[in-house]
Order: structure tokens, then C-alpha cells, then sequence
């Protein structure tokens, strides 16, 4: 499997924090109640729109046993968008959030990517165990965006979010894109231009022309 042709978008956290249903929701698939935790890493294509230009990118999934963490950082290499994801009904997978940002930043450096702070299972808010507060006093902290959602019933809401820093990124980095169609609108209204001016030099030719036969 590669990722030499789309924007790779990781997903990481603990297990059980429901990181395969929420890609379930961006791929537009059913919440699955059933679905067991991940016990290897795995990526589907998804297509983004961005200034009407179409932009791949491959949405990875990983494991989140321990077991599993260094074999994660081969998947981790080369992520463009990150999603630490975190169970706001499990005050455990939040306090590894501190790891798993650390974790992908030791890896993929300091610049070039984007880090998202994601709380899934907001369907459960009647157990939550992590303060409101907390959440968002740890995403000021990490400097990073923050979306609260559930696979289950937000999943619009989940794909929404991701699109928006897709769309970032892509805007952020994909600067040539961005010039050439600026190229190409000056170059329409250039042309648009001429022709505006073409057709007053024959308005104007046909009024000489007829002001001589006169």
C-alpha cells in the first residue's frame, strides 16, 4: 500500500476510542456497534473539492495497543493531517492525548503538517468523564483545532471538520495550484478584454467608413 498519489490523513489515539467508525462516517458506511478494535493499520482513498480543482487523499487507520505503537510510526511517516482521538467517556484515553501528539511530532518533526485534537462519542455525553473545560484547556495548550463529535450520530459533522483542514492544507501548500488558476483567470479576462476592444475598433471603423460616404 502507498500514499505516493494523496494527502495522507492518520488517525491515532487508544483503542476503543473509535477511530475505524468515525472513517466508517467519512466513507459514508454504516456505524458498525460491533466493530472490533484494530489490530493493524489500513488506508481507503477519498476524493476532497477545493477551489473546484478534486485533491485524493488516503484516510489511515491504526492500532492503539501499546503493542502495536512501533509499528504505528512506520504509518505515521509522512502524514500531512493528524487526528488524536480521544472518547470523551473515557477519562483514560484522554490523558494519553499528551503521548500521542508528542508520538507524531517526534516523528514527523515540527513543520508541514497539521494536528487536530478529536473527542468521539458525544452520543454518550451522559457518561462523560473529561470537564468541557479540560478539553478545550488542552487544545489551547497544544495550540491545535478541536472537534467534539460522535461516529454515531455526528458523522456528517466528523467529515465536515476533516474537510475543513484538508482544505487548509491544501490552500496552505499547494500554492502553485493556486497560481496557475490565477494565471488563467488573468488570462480570460485579458482575453475578454480584447475582445471587448476588438468590437468597438470595428464600431468605430463603421462609423469613419460611413462619415466618408457621406
Amino acid at each position: 500500500m502507498t500514499d505516493d498519489k494523496g494527502i495522507k490523513v492518520i488517525l491515532i489515539g487508544e483503542t476503543g476510542v473509535g477511530k475505524t467508525n468515525l472513517i466508517r462516517a467519512v466513507l459514508g458506511k454504516e456505524f458498525d456497534a460491533s466493530s472490533e478494535s484494530s489490530l493493524t493499520s489500513s488506508f481507503y482513498e477519498e476524493f476532497v473539492l477545493v477551489n473546484g480543482k478534486k485533491y485524493s487523499y488516503n484516510l489511515w487507520d491504526t492500532a492503539g495497543q501499546e503493542v502495536y505503537r512501533s509499528m504505528n510510526k512506520i504509518f505515521i511517516k509522512n502524514a500531512k493531517i493528524v487526528l488524536v482521538v480521544f472518547a470523551i467517556d473515557s477519562k483514560n484515553t484522554f490523558e494519553q492525548v499528551d503521548f500521542w501528539y508528542n508520538y507524531a511530532k517526534e516523528i514527523l518533526g515540527e513543520d508541514g503538517y497539521t494536528i487536530a485534537l478529536v473527542g468521539n462519542k458525544n452520543d454518550l455525553y451522559e457518561k462523560q468523564e473529561i470537564p468541557d473545560e479540560e478539553i478545550n484547556k488542552k487544545a489551547e495548550e497544544l495550540k491545535v483545532k478541536l472537534k467534539i463529535t460522535s461516529s454515531k450520530e455526528d458523522r456528517v459533522g466528523f467529515k465536515e471538520f476533516l474537510e475543513e483542514l484538508l482544505t487548509e492544507y491544501i490552500k496552505q501548500n499547494f500554492k502553485e495550484d493556486a497560481k496557475n488558476e490565477n494565471n488563467n483567470k488573468t488570462n480570460d479576462n485579458q482575453q475578454e478584454t480584447f475582445k471587448i476592444d476588438n468590437e468597438k475598433g470595428k464600431n468605430n471603423g463603421k462609423n469613419k467608413q460611413k462619415k466618408n460616404c457621406c
